[in-house]
C-alpha cells in the first residue's frame, strides 16, 4: 500500500513532540488558522453526519477531542457510544477533561489507527481531523476504517493541505515556513513541533491521492470539499450496504 510521502521519524518521536504541546494545541490550532479551525470542524460535523442519528462515534486520533466535543455540543440526539482514539497518551488526558460532562459512554484508547483496537462493523460514523498525514501509512488507517464502520457508515477526513493556485500555494508556503514555527514557539515554547507541523502539510500526499485511497478501499459516494481556497480539505466517504 502506498505511504505518506513525509517523514520517517519513529512514531515515539512524533508522539512526543504532540505530548510536549498537549497543554497548548487548541490554542495553537485556534491562532494559526485565525480561527477558521472552529468553522472547519463544524462543517466536518455537517458533512458526515447524516439524518440517521449514528449510534456509535469514532473519533480517530481524537487529539485533545475538539471534533467529538463540537458534535456533542450541537446535537440533542447523543450516540449511545463514542470512542476517542489517539496514539498520545497526553492529548488523551485533555479529551477526558474536555467531554467531562458530556453524559454519553464515553470510551477513551490510547490505540493505533493502523491497527484500530475495535471489532469488525462497531461504528456508525468515524472522523479523522488533522491526524492522518501522521500517520505513516494512511491507506492501512482507511483500510481499518472500512474494517470498523457499519455497513452504510461514513468517514470523514479533515486536513491541512496545500492550495492549487499558484500565488496562494506560494504564500501558504511562506506562512508555514516562517509564520507557523516562530508563533508555535511564542504559544508552547516548542519550536521542533510546529516546525514538524509546517513540514508534514508540505509534504504530505495531495487530497486527490487521498480520496483515491478511500475509493480504492471501498468506499462510495466520496466528495473533495475544499476550505478556505484550499488549506483544509474535507474527504467524506461511506461503506456501502450489502
Amino acid at each position: 500500500m502506498p505511504t505518506s510521502t513525509y517523514d520517517k521519524q519513529d512514531p515515539r518521536t512524533i508522539r512526543a513532540l504532540f505530548a510536549n504541546i498537549a497543554k497548548r494545541y487548541d490554542l495553537g490550532n485556534s491562532v494559526l488558522s485565525l480561527r477558521l479551525c472552529h468553522r472547519w470542524n463544524r462543517q466536518l460535523i455537517a458533512q458526515v453526519v447524516t439524518p440517521q442519528q449514528p449510534t456509535v462515534l469514532l473519533d480517530l486520533c481524537c487529539g485533545t477531542g475538539d471534533i467529538a466535543y463540537t458534535y456533542l455540543q450541537h446535537t440533542d440526539l447523543l450516540p449511545k457510544s463514542v470512542f476517542m482514539v489517539d496514539f498520545c497518551p497526553e492529548m488523551i488526558e485533555f479529551a477526558k477533561s474536555k467531554l467531562a460532562q458530556v453524559n454519553t459512554d464515553i470510551h477513551y484508547i490510547v490505540g493505533d489507527a493502523q491497527a484500530i483496537p475495535l471489532p469488525d462493523a462497531t461504528a456508525d460514523v468515524v472522523t479523522i481531523a488533522y491526524g492522518i498525514r501522521n500517520i505513516a501509512n494512511p491507506a492501512k488507517a482507511i483500510a481499518e476504517v472500512f474494517r470498523v464502520l457499519k455497513p452504510g457508515g461514513r468517514l470523514g477526513i479533515l486536513e491541512l493541505t496545500r492550495p492549487t493556485h499558484p500565488f496562494m500555494r506560494l504564500g501558504h508556503a511562506l506562512y508555514l515556513k516562517t509564520f507557523v514555527p516562530v508563533v508555535g514557539r511564542l504559544l508552547t515554547s516548542d519550536r521542533q513541533a510546529y516546525d514538524y507541523l509546517q513540514r508534514s502539510i508540505r509534504h504530505f500526499i495531495p487530497a486527490e491521492e487521498l480520496i483515491n485511497m478511500m475509493r480504492t478501499t471501498g468506499f462510495t459516494d466520496t466528495e473533495l470539499t475544499p476550505l478556505s481556497g484550499g488549506i483544509a480539505t474535507i474527504l467524506t466517504g461511506q461503506k456501502a450496504i450489502g
